[in-house]
């Protein structure tokens, strides 16, 4: 595991998004409330 990490942060790259933060939210709002 160690290994991988150390692999994969020499090419590490930040984290884009595919959509627009209203979309993402909307979908969200959408969710069924978790039960308890």
């Amino acid at each position: 595991i160690t290994r991988y990490i150390r692999d994969h942060n020499r090419a590490a790259r930040p984290f884009v998004w595919t959509k627009p933060a209203d979309t993402i939210l909307s979908k969200l709002a959408r969710l069924p409330a978790p039960s308890e």
